[in-house]
């Protein structure tokens, strides 16, 4: 059998990925959350908000900038691990 390519240190996970992929799966977690949570209950939410239906209301406001969100959060935090990540002199 032939070995792998890869060296070790490349099969290995680095904390900065590990740090990642689990901030992707929080994250997908809450967009999935923002997306289908509100679309089950949307018969149940019919309540004004702002002169509108609450459910009308989250698809064509609250969901979007609540994605908007979501990016920023994931940005913000993997700007802060990249720093954090240059300042340390490592690899990723």
């Amino acid at each position: 059998m032939p070995e792998s390519r890869l060296s070790s240190s490349q099969r290995t996970t680095t904390p900065y990925w590990r740090r990642n992929l689990w901030l992707i799966l929080v994250l997908l977690v809450a967009w999935a959350a923002l997306t289908f949570i509100p679309a089950y209950f949307a018969r149940s939410l019919n309540f004004d908000f702002i002169g509108w239906p609450f459910a009308f209301w989250m698809a064509a406001y609250g969901a979007p900038l609540a994605y908007l969100i979501i990016i920023g959060i994931y940005a913000r935090v993997m700007n802060r691990a990249d720093e954090r990540t240059e300042d340390a002199g490592g690899d990723r």
